[in-house]
């Protein structure tokens, strides 16, 4: 083989080792790029994550729920929202001293109130979450005003956190007195046709830790007691 040739056999193979270098190094820079997109999506889908939780877990917010039935106008300039059980002793403390005046002030264009009963005290009995489907169902069937005054109703006659418990024939009596149709409403309130409902909205507000909680303008209501957030609400709404 002439030199001539062996030379051109040298440049061919150094070419190619030239050309598998540059093959190693893109594929190389390929993986690099590929780990550092992957760690940053990573990072993201963890931050995403942690704002997500904070935002469930956090006591200074509250959003637009579909299991809040509210009164007055969505525009006024303060905004109450009321998370409540229908047996806890103190919901009917704190509504006996807040519905009229909240009702007079919502009628202003001044507030807009959201109240937003759960199941908090399952462990009592099931008077509860019987209660929170009757007051669906009267929602549902006869529309927010009826509802808003079975609501009233089961607060004005609470019974005892203790029981005896109101069967559900008292149910019925005081939903049709709000508004319902008792073909209608019976047996949604005797099959417990809202319990998935019920279910919902005590989930939706499984971070709340007491009733009754209350937010003034999307920050909890602090307070030593019932009527000092009463007190506090009153007083931001003027």
């Amino acid at each position: 083989m002439s030199n001539k040739s062996t030379d051109a056999t040298r440049a061919e193979r150094t070419a190619a080792l030239m050309r598998e270098q540059r093959r190693k190094e893109r594929m190389r820079q390929l993986t690099i790029v590929g780990s550092i997109m992957a760690v940053l999506a990573i990072l993201v889908g963890v931050g995403a994550f942690l704002m997500n939780r904070a935002d469930k877990t956090s006591s200074s917010t509250v959003s637009a729920s579909e299991y809040a039935l509210g009164v007055g106008d969505e525009n006024a300039p303060t905004k109450v929202v009321i998370y409540e059980d229908f047996i806890c002793p103190a919901c009917g403390y704190f509504e006996s001293i807040t519905t009229e005046k909240l009702k007079e002030a919502a009628d202003a264009g001044k507030v807009y109130v959201e109240y937003r009963p759960f199941n908090f005290l399952s462990g009592v009995g099931p008077y509860s979450e019987k209660a929170t489907n009757a007051f669906r169902a009267v929602w549902v069937q006869s529309g927010p005003e009826a509802a808003m005054k079975f609501h009233n109703a089961l607060f004005v006659d609470q019974p005892s956190e203790e029981g005896p418990f109101p069967d559900d024939d008292w149910l019925v009596a005081k939903a049709v007195a709000a508004g319902a149709d008792e073909s209608k409403i019976r047996p949604a309130i005797e099959d417990m046709e809202y319990a998935d409902w019920v279910a919902e909205a005590t989930d939706d507000a499984s971070e709340i830790r007491g009733t009754p909680t209350v937010y003034l303008d999307g920050k909890i209501v602090e307070a030593g007691n019932l009527d000092d957030k009463a007190k506090i609400i009153f007083d931001a709404i003027g």
